[in-house]
Formats: structure tokens, C-alpha cells, sequence
């Protein structure tokens, strides 16, 4: 690896003593916020039953007389096989039912009566854990942050390298 690198013994040992630069790490610093923030909803809706990241899924879901598992991921950013794997926990908790389509490979996806239960328990202590968070924060603040992540994830996918596929 390291003459892969180009690099030397020496210069590795001179590397990592040099470390990273002085600058918080985008990423680990997004990964912490994003762990926070999923904690503090998890909590927040406890009761309902559902996750933080359920409860996503599962609106989309609701809104729609039927989805494929392919336009959920599209409308949820979601790589088809995190989403196929969220999709058969919610399934085995009976709040979704997944079908085959008309081609056998088309999965389509309809949510249940205890789904819908479930959201309809989870969607008010959402508003007011979402409403505290706009309050601590400020309403001018929260849209502020609001509009940094949208920005930093044109960035990010501007800055990937184009896909080999």
C-alpha cells in the first residue's frame, strides 16, 4: 500500500505525525449531529412504537395508494437494498405489506391498518418534537441549518466521483 502511495517508511511516520489538519472533520462532525438528532426523535416518539427512520419510510408509504420499492428509494434518496432491509422489519411488524408486482421482479409496497395506526400515534409527538427543536433553536437559526444541509449535500454529491457502473 504504501508504494502504491508512493510513499516511504519515513514519510508515513512524518504523515501521521502531521496527523489531519486543524479543521473539524465534516463528516465525523455530521455523522455525531445526525446520531444526536435520531436519538432525540427516537425518544420523542417512543410510544409510538416507531423509529425515527420508520416513521420516514413509512409516511412515504402512507401517502401513496401504492409504491414500488424502487420509487420509494427514489423519493427517499435511499439505495434500494438499505431500503429493501428497512422495508422487511416493518413488514414482520405488519405495518407494510409487500407484493409482487405484474412482472414478478416489481415489489410494490401498501401500508396496513396498524401502519397507519402507527403513524397517526407517532405524527403529533413528531410536530412537537420538531416544534421544541425550531423553538431552542431559533426559528431563523433551524431554517439557516435547514438550508446548509441542503447545500452541503449538492456539494458532496458534486464533489463524488462519477459512478463506474
Amino acid at each position: 500500500m504504501l508504494t502504491q502511495l508512493g510513499l516511504k517508511k519515513q514519510d508515513l511516520n512524518t504523515l501521521l505525525k502531521q496527523g489531519m489538519s486543524v479543521d473539524a472533520c465534516t463528516c465525523g462532525e455530521i455523522r455525531r449531529a445526525a446520531r444526536a438528532v435520531t436519538l432525540l426523535y427516537d425518544k420523542a416518539f417512543e410510544s409510538s412504537g416507531l423509529l425515527s427512520t420508520q416513521l420516514g419510510v413509512l409516511y412515504n408509504i402512507s401517502n401513496s395508494a401504492s409504491i414500488t420499492i424502487s420509487q420509494l428509494a427514489g423519493k427517499l434518496d435511499m439505495d434500494r437494498t438499505t431500503l429493501t432491509r428497512n422495508l422487511s422489519v416493518l413488514e414482520r411488524q405488519g405495518l407494510i405489506n409487500i407484493s409482487s408486482g405484474k412482472d414478478h421482479r416489481t415489489r410494490i409496497i401498501t401500508i396496513t391498518p396498524k401502519g397507519t395506526n402507527c403513524i397517526s400515534d407517532a405524527i403529533p409527538l413528531w410536530n412537537e418534537i420538531q416544534g421544541k427543536v425550531k423553538q431552542q433553536m431559533g426559528e431563523k437559526a433551524w431554517h439557516q441549518l435547514i438550508q446548509s444541509l441542503s447545500e452541503f449535500m449538492k456539494t458532496a454529491e458534486r464533489l463524488l466521483p462519477p459512478d463506474k457502473n
